[in-house]
């Protein structure tokens, strides 16, 4: 497996010579919650990174709670 030679800078000294970076973006959360905006989706993709527990990680479960914490989905109650 070889590595590209292309530096790609992550910040705060980490390239893809000693680190590796996963990305998830709004097209993700829009697979799961094709309901929200924009906005909402880049709020659902702060509020992971700023509350992900690192033993589980980000994943399609994660991203999907995150997006039902930040925006429930509005359930019509009936009166039967």
């Amino acid at each position: 497996m070889s590595i590209e030679n292309e530096k790609i800078n992550y910040g705060y000294g980490y390239d893809k010579s000693n680190s590796i970076a996963i990305l998830w973006s709004i097209a993700d959360v829009k697979d799961i919650r094709p309901d929200l905006t924009d906005e909402e989706c880049l709020e659902v993709l702060h509020y992971q990174e700023q509350n992900h527990d690192a033993s589980i990680g980000v994943s399609w479960d994660t991203l999907s709670w995150c997006a039902d914490y930040c925006f429930p989905h509005n359930k019509e109650i009936s009166n039967g």
